[in-house]
């Protein structure tokens, strides 16, 4: 990666609680490609269980003091990109593995268009619109395509945010999603899309997800993280909250174990 391919700058943050092996995979795939030493990037580790030590590369270390949990450091990545004068702001968990040219192919929909205000790479995961067209075996044989989804929300795994858009909408909403942030990327996607913007994935950039890492060592369960979602989101929009994320009556049954096309008031296509 050179400082001409990201244009942009752009800070790079990884919330981590423990499990150092994963957050070191993260760091080394960033490495691999070279982001650590482009000049337009800067790349943290926040390191909320305070025992991280950073294996290699140009990467630095944030120990808040406690754990601020996913919304409070996307909170933190974004007022430290408006402080320092970053254009974007890249969300990434640290139980990732990411495709090669990763953060060039995330970065790429903002070089194109000035109307975006957050996109995410697609993935393995839970979201139907958000699932790569094929499945790699390993996130290090995934093909990217030229292809940008316009999507009403994004998943918050591995985000990007253009950082003066977002940060007038007031960032994510830590008061109404006040556990993990369960429900707060759709919030801030419903907002975002009311103002004019777009939220955008990428087939361009591919992340495999382990899933529930954090959530074992932390005690969360998926009940509770449906919870959230649905007490945050019924207590702020009310019953209208699933037509603005493009969602059906269906979505979000009890007991749920995964989505499938009836969650969706348009199934995706793709």
């Amino acid at each position: 990666m050179t400082s001409s391919s990201t244009s942009a700058s752009t800070l790079v943050v990884i919330p981590a609680f423990g499990s150092p092996e994963l957050t070191d995979a993260v760091v080394a795939d960033l490495c691999r490609d070279g982001s650590d030493l482009d000049p337009a990037v800067r790349i943290v580790v926040v390191d909320n269980a305070g025992d991280y030590v950073l294996p290699e590369g140009r990467i630095s270390v944030y120990r808040p003091g406690q754990n601020l949990r996913w919304i409070g450091a996307t909170n933190w990545a974004l007022e430290e990109s408006s402080r320092a004068g970053h254009a974007v702001c890249v969300v990434l968990n640290n139980d990732i593995r990411l495709s090669p040219g990763f953060l060039d192919g995330l970065l790429a929909p903002f070089r194109s268009a000035d109307d975006i205000a957050m996109a995410a790479a697609c993935y393995d995961d839970f979201w139907l619109h958000q699932r790569a067209h094929t499945i790699p075996r390993v996130a290090a044989e995934y093909v990217p395509r030229d292809v940008l989804r316009d999507v009403d929300f994004c998943d918050g795994t591995a985000i990007a945010f253009a950082v003066p858009s977002v940060a007038l909408l007031g960032g994510l909403d830590e008061v109404t999603f006040a556990g993990h942030g369960y429900g707060a990327d759709i919030d801030l996607a419903i907002r975002v899309r009311a103002a004019g913007l777009r939220c955008v994935v990428t087939e361009g950039a591919y992340v495999s997800h382990l899933r529930r890492q954090t959530m074992n060592r932390t005690g969360q369960t998926s009940e509770g993280n449906r919870a959230e979602i649905l007490d945050g989101l019924n207590a702020k929009w009310g019953d209208g909250w699933r037509a603005e994320a493009g969602l059906s009556p269906a979505s979000f049954p009890a007991h749920n174990t995964g989505n499938g096309a009836s969650w969706y008031l348009t199934p995706p296509t793709w």
